[in-house]
């Protein structure tokens, strides 16, 4: 998701008969097209190596509801607060990659990170495709799916109001 907002600009009303919200939206239509090709691609490889899925059709779901919500939100960083916004991403992606669990243990992580790891998408991302992978636990598997989800909601409220009153002082 982050490469392709950096690839990709999001795009601001500005100079545009659209206003900022149309853009964001329409744009984010290309974002989430994007994403999904790109999960798609990573479950086929996943398949073609025979990586082993208890439930391959919660897999590619959860793989794409995962895609969603990441696009949703690194595009939503981005073309609410532009080069910022990138800054921002970047920085959550190296705290998320060494916290949360799904290179190393967080148990054997540095203080900072178990202390971070609660609070980091990404946590509940790595578990609900590791439930759907491995086998699938409710108690797990819900309250994983309920966060990103809330997640999604309180992006696009934020991101509704910011980009509303800060859609051109981000974007020069």
């Amino acid at each position: 998701a982050l490469i392709t907002c950096a690839m990709v600009k999001p795009g601001t009303g500005k100079g545009t008969k659209y206003t900022p919200l149309e853009m964001y939206f329409g744009r984010l239509i290309l974002f989430l097209f994007i994403g999904f090709f790109q999960c798609l691609i990573t479950v086929m490889g996943a398949d073609f190596l025979g990586i082993y899925i208890v439930n391959p059709l919660l897999f590619v779901l959860s793989s794409f509801f995962v895609a969603l919500v990441f696009m949703v939100f690194m595009y939503s960083l981005v073309s609410a607060l532009g080069e910022v916004g990138k800054a921002i991403a970047v920085i959550l992606l190296v705290i998320q990659i060494s916290g949360t669990g799904g290179i190393y243990p967080v148990e054997i992580m540095a203080d900072f990170f178990q202390l971070m790891n609660p609070y980091l998408p990404m946590t509940y991302a790595i578990t609900l495709i590791r439930e759907a992978q491995l086998g699938l636990v409710w108690s797990n598997y819900l309250p994983a799916l309920i966060l990103l989800t809330a997640i999604i909601v309180v992006t696009m409220v934020i991101m509704i109001i910011v980009k509303i009153r800060a859609d051109n002082a981000a974007h020069y």
